[in-house]
């Protein structure tokens, strides 16, 4: 039964409108705005008006004066400037078009002279046939200084209108002149003064009409111009109110500020100049400030909107390369118009709004990326900015002179396109805050289920139920028909399921790499499929075997805080038949989350048992005895091997008690080293201590107290006893002289082998040469340092052959191979140690020499034969060691090495156990404390050809001469040993030999021995 139960107010919602849905609802509602508000943005001037011609218009004949008429056509234009060298004269005429510029117009009569961009000029136009009655003028915003004349009559003006800039201040106002016309010729004249800014001429045509007419098409446009403000300014609060209540929607915050830094614009450029009209004080580089500097930063702000609107689709660099040119614009003009240069700042600006162009198109594929890729809003972003685009675009085409205004097919379409871009902004913060509505019911309902499953993480503490509970909940969290949980086994390789709705009780296993699971565990990111047996990784095995149709999928691995990957989670068919998507993922991976901490709890928990369960059989096999005290003193653990030393009955019933009620009489001193412990924090070494047993007998302990610590707090003692009676001591001296195998031996046996029995062994005694005057240039740690690399080795080569280290003695070596019980192999063991020895000085050597160190020479001795091995000493010190007549042999064989100079000498019943080793027979000789005389043999197997050239021949050589010696064959043996050191002038026992031989020579056959040559100092020749 589940754990996690779903409220009927917290099932799954109905989903939202799809996009498409959406969408077309926004087209609708754009589709009324234009229907209801296009009459407004209508042109009503005449389509078949008389167009003006060469400065006159004639209407004679044309009686359809319900409409409008627009004045667009030729004009007579007359130069009004002082004369300009090389330039027209005051009173020169020219015929230019309106609208348009007067610059580079030709001077009529005049050749090759035309108008100057700047200076004073009047436009005249001739009207013909107006029957009589009302009329009305109305001449748009010019941006430079204006006068209206009708029939020589001054009407209007705009500003102060000069000859020189100097002489002239513009205001930029629309006019309006109202005129009485009696049937005869209306002549219309409009002084224009251009100094201040860029451009010239009239930027619109005016327009003429019944005063009635006239009235209606004027209350239009201003309605047209006062219905954008108020949209911007509208747009502006609705965005900045969003941010208020929402800190981090930043592109409400930006789509704000680009609303009410374009109303300044909006206030110029549209029927009137509005901006004039509010703050007639203005001047005019304040003026122009106000325009420019805030149509640059309302770009800006609408790049940064979208921008952040899709993240995804936006390109940095793109985007950070437009607001730099932008912002960069921005600063030049104002400093520009800081310095009071109106012309540089109007040229410059031209170039800022045809950069706002290339955004708008970047813009619009930014929007049109994302609209492909399915996000929310971006389809009617890209409807709005795309009307949008293509009427600032034709703005600013006529704005700035490319095309005259009244060959640009509906230029009234700028503010109806104006107002869709600002009403499908509207829809989409409305459709961004219904769906953060939606998100976060959304999250409210998943934290509740989150709080749920964590609920059930902390009080359920059976794993199996606990997974089934997160599984189930991720099915219903994902609206999916079913769920599953696979946990890896490291030792198939193999991803198991623990959890698998629908499956009851039955098991799925796949390799771990395989299928959508394995490659969700081994890749470690999610898997959204939408086709399930479309993907060749989808195994269709387990739907036929079940009869199950797999459509859509989410899989997700399930990862430990530190990365470890514990298993994957998958969700299965969307009940609402949509497709699963990244939201979620995220959900499921929450989920995930849950189930990786109840898994790692799961484990922690085991490891915490197996723990406990590995330090109490550690306690229990300890030989030593452990006893633990808590902070207060109480006692928490006591180990069988300190129940038995203590000889306590029941340790058991130790457990909790008071140390202080347990040590009492003669052990309460103990207490005081507790105390001293405790107090100082610092552990304290008992040696050979008494303490009185449970069964109140006196035993000798080495006793250790620890303090321990827990977060850099005392959290009790740690107290370890050491059995020191005599058997113990016994033992400990077997084990230091013995292999562990050889003491588990003789423990098992119940005769005098500990105490002291007789055996036949091998001893082995090696001695570093020349090692006394090597350490007088050595200085203390050089000398231990020398000694201890060289005992490694040769401890090495012992005990890598069944033999054991009796004793370091100074620089020298005592090692025992059979003792107390033998291998069957001990003297062929001490042989073939000592050809490690030798084989290893070798290396050592090469080591040394790398290092500039002077090489060193071992001599090494082995003697069998009948040995006592016991333990030896007092109560309080014993060592298990050997003695005998094979000690002392092996000792002077070790000698003898030094004065036949050869590195190895056995004696013959080593040799003789020996027959697969290459051994020179080498003398005879009598071992002083001995009588009979001893064969002895040089040890030769270790040698190469580098160290003994011609190892064989010099054997040969040297028996032959051994023989014939003992023979008294003096002659022959002079020969032998002469031929053996022609071999190897190097072998020094042959050299002795051959001083033997040449003394038989010189002297009597009965007499040879003494005849001066030299002798070991411990033995005699026989």
């Amino acid at each position: 039964m589940a754990l996690v139960q779903t409220p009927a107010s917290d099932q799954t919602p109905l989903p939202p409108p799809s996009v498409l849905r959406r969408f077309l609802f926004a087209v609708g509602v754009l589709a009324m705005l234009c229907l209801f508000s296009a009459p407004l943005y209508q042109d009503n001037n005449a389509s078949d008006a008389p167009v003006p011609r060469l400065g006159k218009v004639s209407y004679a004949g044309w009686s359809d004066w319900a409409a409008p008429v627009s004045l667009a056509g030729s004009w007579r234009l007359v130069w009004r400037s002082p004369s300009l060298p090389q330039g027209p004269a005051a009173g020169d005429v020219a015929v230019v078009r309106v609208p348009g510029v007067w610059a580079g117009a030709p001077m009529q009569g005049r050749p090759g002279v035309g108008a100057p961009r700047w200076g004073l000029a009047t436009y005249e136009l001739t009207l013909q046939g107006v029957p009589p009655g009302a009329y009305t003028l109305f001449v748009p915003t010019i941006d430079h200084a204006t006068r209206v004349w009708v029939n020589g009559r001054l009407a209007s003006s705009t500003g102060v209108v000069g000859s020189t800039a100097a002489a002239t201040r513009y205001q930029w106002r629309a006019q309006r002149v109202a005129i009485d016309a009696d049937g005869s010729d209306l002549r219309l004249a409009i002084d224009v003064a251009a100094f201040h800014h860029f451009s010239d001429g009239l930027e619109g045509a005016p327009s003429f009409g019944s005063a009635q007419v006239m009235e209606s098409r004027l209350a239009k446009e201003s309605a047209q111009q006062l219905f954008f403000i108020v949209t911007l300014i509208i747009l502006f609060f609705y965005g900045a109110i969003v941010f208020a209540f929402r800190s981090r929607d930043y592109p409400s915050l930006f789509f704000a500020l680009a609303c009410v830094t374009l109303a300044p614009t909006a206030m110029v450029i549209g029927h009137d100049d509005l901006l004039t009209l509010l703050y007639p004080a203005l001047s005019f580089p304040a003026h122009m400030a106000v325009e420019y500097l805030t149509c640059i930063v309302s770009f800006m702000c609408l790049l940064a909107y979208a921008a952040l609107l899709f993240p995804r689709e936006n390109a940095r660099i793109v985007f950070w390369i437009f607001e730099g040119v932008l912002g960069m614009s921005l600063l030049v003009i104002a400093v520009a118009l800081a310095r009071g240069d109106t012309v540089l700042a109007s040229l410059i600006d031209r170039y800022p709004i045809f950069l706002g162009g290339a955004e708008l198109a970047y813009i619009i594929g930014v929007v049109f990326l994302a609209t492909l890729r399915g996000r929310d809003g971006a389809a009617v972003f890209l409807l709005g900015m795309t009307v949008f685009a293509g009427s600032i675009i034709e703005a600013m085409i006529v704005e700035y002179d490319i095309l005259p205004r009244d060959q640009v097919i509906g230029y009234d379409w700028a503010p109806m396109g104006l107002l869709v871009f600002a009403v499908s902004h509207i829809i989409i913060l409305a459709e961004r805050w219904s769906l953060a509505m939606d998100a976060t019911e959304t999250m409210a309902r998943d934290l509740r289920r989150l709080m749920e499953v964590s609920s059930s993480v902390t009080s359920e503490i059976r794993l199996d139920a606990l997974l089934r509970n997160v599984v189930e909940a991720t099915s219903r969290f994902l609206n999916a028909d079913r769920g599953a949980l696979f946990l890896y086994e490291a030792k198939t390789d193999e991803l198991r399921s623990v959890v698998a709705e629908g499956l009851g009780t039955r098991e799925i296993r796949v390799p771990a790499g395989t299928g959508i699971a394995g490659a969700s565990f081994r890749g470690g990111a999610a898997s959204l499929v939408e086709d399930a047996y479309a993907d060749p990784r989808f195994n269709r095995a387990i739907d036929d075997a079940t009869g199950y149709r797999t459509r859509g999928m989410v899989s997700l691995p399930i990862v430990t805080r530190d990365g470890r990957r514990l298993g994957v989670m998958q969700a299965l068919n969307r009940r609402d038949g949509r497709p699963f998507g990244e939201a979620d993922i995220d959900r499921m991976r929450a989920f995930a989350a849950h189930a990786a901490v109840a898994l790692h709890n799961a484990t922690l928990f085991s490891e915490i048992v197996a723990a406990r369960n590995y330090n109490d059989s550690i306690l229990a096999s300890m030989s030593g005895g452990v006893i633990t005290l808590n902070e207060d003193g109480g006692i928490e653990t006591i180990n069988p091997a300190a129940a038995a030393i203590l000889e306590v009955a029941d340790p058991g019933g130790l457990r909790g008690q008071a140390a202080r009620s347990v040590l009492t009489g003669a052990n309460a001193w103990l207490l005081d080293e507790f105390d001293a412990v405790r107090r100082e924090g610092d552990g304290r070494a008992l040696l050979d201590v008494e303490v009185q047993t449970a069964a109140a007998r006196t035993i000798s302990a080495n006793i250790s107290i620890i303090p321990l610590i827990n977060e850099g707090a005392s959290a009790g003692l740690l107290v370890l006893f050491e059995d020191i009676s005599q058997e113990k001591r016994l033992k400990g001296a077997m084990r230091r002289f013995m292999t562990q195998k050889v003491v588990d031996q003789v423990l098992q046996r119940e005769d005098d082998l500990m105490f002291g029995a007789a055996c036949v062994a091998s001893v082995l005694f090696a001695d570093i040469r020349g090692f006394t005057s090597m350490a007088e240039n050595l200085e203390a740690r050089e000398t231990v340092n020398m000694l201890n690399e060289v005992f490694a080795d040769l401890v090495e080569a012992v005990s890598g052959h069944d033999g054991v280290v009796d004793k370091f003695i100074g620089d020298a070596v005592m090692a025992v191979f059979g003792a107390p019980l033998s291998s069957g192999r001990d003297p062929q063991n001490a042989v073939q140690s000592a050809n490690v020895m030798l084989t290893m000085v070798g290396v050592l050597n090469q080591r040394r020499t790398a290092r500039g160190d002077p090489p060193l020479r071992l001599g090494v001795g082995v003697a069998t034969g009948e040995l006592i091995a016991g333990t030896i000493g007092s109560p309080k010190r014993m060592d298990y060691t050997v003695i005998g007549d094979s000690v002392n042999v092996a000792s002077r064989l070790q000698d003898l090495t030094k004065h036949y100079r050869v590195g190895v000498i056995v004696c013959e019943a080593t040799a003789l156990a020996n027959d697969g080793q290459i051994l020179r027979r080498l003398d005879t000789v009598v071992i002083r404390g001995r009588n009979r005389p001893e064969r002895i043999y040089q040890l030769m197997t270790y040698h190469t050809e580098e160290t003994f050239p011609r190892l064989a021949e010099v054997l040969a050589a040297y028996q032959r001469g051994l023989a014939s010696l003992e023979g008294e064959e003096w002659r022959g043996a002079v020969d032998a040993f002469t031929a053996a050191l022609a071999l190897n002038p190097d072998d020094h026992p042959s050299e002795l030999m051959l001083a033997r031989a040449r003394a038989g020579l010189a002297s009597r056959a009965d007499d040879w021995s003494e005849a001066g040559w030299s002798t070991p100092p411990v033995v005699s020749a026989s």
